[in-house]
């Protein structure tokens, strides 16, 4: 049985002990043929001391050292190295469950037009221990479900939660993704560049959501939606004007879910006023 290459991109900064656990959860993959292609954004050499080991055992991991912080421009240098059919990106804190690429890429090989195959995430504290789902994390089915990717992207959009995961969570085809990661519509979204990058494949195919916990989100301090607040919502209200322009939220009353769903999230920050107004012009017109 031929086994297609599978990129495994690490967009690395600052956390050479996480990231040693996620490294090594991709090692232990049943899946045989990934390849693992590390960017290190880091401002110290901490990550790269650690790697050390790993490079002089593991030909398959590929390591670039940045001479600047390049930030999102990090995750596009990933993309572009990867030489694997499919992708997987995997964050720098997070974790596969063990079988996750050989039972995701079973969907690809077996079904046509997938473009996203996804699960349900696990959140797990700064110890890795097992911690209760944060409301986006929650399982959406009991059962694995195959469906038209709009109606997947519209769930998101509708609730204004991004209950399709995380980057560490989506296999994807490298192919299907034309536009660098993050980018929908010809702007790069920089909170939202997993949402963005989802709606890209959702809208060329079908979804795959499996409800068995293939990998690991782990929630601590100092991860970026937790030290953003409410800033993390600032291009949500961008992404699903564009969406709706895009086929996604075809119906009115799918897009006013979206938009009472946005403005149930920001009412109480003054800093979305004019995202408030905005909304409330748009409404006038459905």
């Amino acid at each position: 049985m031929k086994y297609p290459l599978v990129s495994v991109v690490i967009p690395a900064y600052n956390r050479p002990h996480t990231l040693q656990i996620a490294i090594d959860s991709v090692l232990e993959q049943t899946y045989p043929n990934i390849e693992i292609v590390i960017c290190d954004d880091s401002s110290n050499n901490n990550v790269q001391e650690m790697l050390v080991p790993y490079l002089n055992a593991f030909p398959q991991i590929k390591y670039f050292k940045n001479e600047k912080n390049l930030f999102l421009e990090n995750w596009h240098k990933c993309y572009n190295l990867a030489s694997g059919e499919y992708i997987n990106y995997l964050m720098d804190d997070d974790v596969f469950h063990k079988e996750k690429i050989a039972k995701m890429i079973c969907y690809f090989r077996e079904f046509e037009n997938i473009t996203l195959v996804t699960s349900y995430r696990q959140t797990i504290n700064e110890s890795g221990v097992f911690i209760p789902p944060l409301y986006a994390t929650d399982r959406l089915y009991q059962e694995t479900r195959i469906m038209d990717g709009k109606q997947l992207a519209n769930i998101a959009l509708s609730r204004c939660l991004n209950v399709i995961g995380e980057p560490t969570t989506v296999l994807f085809k490298k192919a299907d993704l034309i536009d660098p990661f993050g980018v929908y519509l010809g702007k790069q979204y920089s909170l939202l560049n997993d949402l963005a990058s989802w709606l890209n494949l959702l809208s060329k195919g079908k979804a795959v959501y499996i409800p068995e916990a293939l990998s690991y989100f782990r929630i601590h301090p100092n991860q970026n939606n937790q030290t953003l607040g409410p800033k993390v919502f600032s291009e949500w209200l961008d992404i699903t004007i564009a969406a709706r322009d895009d086929g996604f939220l075809e119906t009115n009353d799918l897009y006013k879910a979206a938009l009472h769903s946005y403005l149930n999230r920001v009412k109480d920050h003054h800093q979305f006023s004019s995202d408030i107004k905005r909304i409330e012009m748009i409404l006038t017109t459905l």
